[in-house]
């Protein structure tokens, strides 16, 4: 069985399979190198690299690679337990370990738990949220995904704040998926608010839904995603995320007004500029907040918006419920869209 980082101890030394996350040259004295580490759990944790060690102390590390070590030991610090080399170190590189088949997402947004009417260009309905929610989560157990991924607004959330039942709704869907093996990746729309952000939190912290952010997060060994909250001003941001993704094909999950996706004469920002304003080169730009599907081509990348999950208009057909399937292979990404 494979060593994880939960099974180190102190008093022991171990043998273990992880992939290099970051690393930078050592400033104190006595260390050579500084890493972050992930276990095949994804569980990420320190390494330091001292200079006794022969083997370690000049090596080459690659971010994005996977390495099994050997003679490595635990220590417990105020921070937490932290993975040392021993002078035994010894470091066997295994590559980038990708996936040779492809890898299948189900990306939905939208969803808005909780909310009970929509209104649209003068018209007024009843919805219920939680049908379009449970049936994407259905469909992607139906589907057999590796992972399923949220553009923001999970929740409605008024001022009145989120009702147990909604809160309840969304456990259960989360608790199903990890009883199937799907991880469940999120960012927060304009409508999570502190209410909702904290709901999402006790969630992470149960182990039900991992938060994207300028991280990557890597699925399957094929896919490498990121994730920007919901921005109120985009002017200023900045764009810094974690490089050293290899050849995995990378996707940023944004909940925004973005143009060409919505007909707002004024929008948040632009696929172009996000494109020019990233430091990582991107294949697939995924969004939520129009409420209205749609996807657009380009050389050698694509850009997807995804419809909500609960009935938005009556006219047009992108804004129809539905999710998407998304589909990674090494070199191309296609989607298909889902009616729920």
């Amino acid at each position: 069985m494979e060593t994880l980082y939960e099974d180190l101890e102190e008093g022991n030394q171990y043998e273990i399979v992880v992939r290099a996350r970051d690393y930078s040259r050592a400033k104190e004295d006595n260390r050579a190198f500084e890493l972050s580490l992930e276990d095949s759990n994804g569980t990420r944790f320190p390494f330091i690299v001292w200079e006794k060690s022969e083997e370690g102390r000049n090596y080459n590390w690659q971010n994005g690679c996977w390495y099994r070590l050997s003679g490595v030991s635990i220590n417990n610090w105020p921070s937490g337990k932290v993975l040392h080399g021993t002078s035994s170190l010894r470091i066997e590189k295994l590559g980038m370990r990708q996936s040779g088949g492809q890898v299948n997402l189900l990306y939905l947004t939208d969803s808005h738990l909780g909310k009970s009417e929509h209104t649209y260009s003068g018209s007024c309905w009843p919805v219920s949220p939680e049908d379009g929610f449970r049936t994407a989560i259905e469909r992607s157990i139906q589907e057999n995904v590796n992972a399923v991924i949220h553009g923001g607004d999970i929740f409605h959330n008024p001022g009145s704040g989120i009702e147990d039942e909604d809160v309840a709704v969304c456990r259960e869907s989360l608790i199903k998926l990890a009883e199937h093996g799907i991880p469940f990746y999120f960012i927060y729309g304009n409508h999570e608010r502190q209410a909702g952000r904290q709901i999402m939190e006790r969630f992470v912290d149960d182990g039900l839904a991992v938060h994207l952010g300028p991280r990557y997060e890597v699925i399957d060994d094929a896919v490498a995603v990121y994730g920007v909250d919901y921005r109120s001003d985009w002017s200023d941001f900045v764009f810094d995320l974690e490089s050293g993704t290899g050849d995995f094909q990378t996707i940023l999950c944004v909940h925004q007004s973005i143009a060409p996706f919505t007909a707002s004469n004024n929008p948040d920002c632009s696929v172009d500029s996000i494109l020019e304003a990233s430091n990582v080169a991107l294949d697939l730009i995924i969004s939520g907040h129009t409420h209205s599907r749609s996807e657009h081509q380009y050389d050698g990348f694509q850009a997807l918006s995804g419809g909500a999950t609960a009935k938005v208009g009556e006219s047009h057909d992108d804004l129809n419920p539905s999710a998407e399937l998304v589909t990674v292979q090494r070199d191309q990404i296609s989607s298909k869209r889902l009616y729920l």
